[in-house]
């Protein structure tokens, strides 16, 4: 997933603060850098296989 500026400046101040925070936090975890574009592709691919997920779907229910 390509992310441009634009795509960034839609998010708002606060969604762009935490986003700076888990690219933060990934970088004391893992010790490697990870763009804003590549955080924000993990976080969508991690949410749509959430609610593919059937048991997470159960749950809800």
């Amino acid at each position: 997933m390509d992310l441009s500026e634009k795509q960034f400046s839609r998010l708002s101040k606060k969604s762009l603060k935490h986003l700076e925070k888990l690219q933060h936090k990934y970088s004391q975890e893992f010790g490697d850098f990870i763009s804003k574009a590549e955080l924000m592709s993990l976080i969508v691919r991690y949410s749509r296989e959430r609610t593919k997920d059937p048991y997470i779907q159960e749950k809800k229910e």
